[in-house]
């Protein structure tokens, strides 16, 4: 299996980019990293950087999007602004709804982080 970690395990992030866990199976990675003890921090047990955790702390629905910023190889907040300045179908593609999409762009341009 490959890590974003350097150990033999297997992180939620490449999982979910590889087609093998869904956004749904997040809390099964979370739950395994409690029942494990792990060392590592969560965010780098789940294969994120600690801005992108803690984005999904702040707001699960931003969780869709991270992905696909990442399956795309770039920062979270290029692939949102970029989806923001289209006609919101690209953000509805990767969120839940535009409404959705548009209302984590939103609460990230009030706080100053993109």
């Amino acid at each position: 299996m490959s890590s974003d970690s350097g150990s033999d395990r297997e992180t939620f992030v490449s999982a979910a980019l590889s087609g093998r866990a869904s956004v749904d199976d997040l809390d099964d990675y979370i739950d395994d990293w409690h029942d494990e003890g792990s060392n590592l921090p969560l965010y780098e047990y789940l294969g994120m950087t600690r801005d992108e955790y803690r984005l999904c702390t702040e707001r699960p629905e931003a969780l869709r999007l991270i992905l696909s910023a990442r399956k795309k190889g770039r920062p979270f907040t290029e692939e949102i602004r970029a989806a923001a300045t289209k006609s919101g179908y690209a953000l509805a593609a990767r969120a839940e709804s535009t409404e959705q999409a548009m209302s984590v762009y939103d609460w990230l341009v009030m706080r100053g982080r993109v």
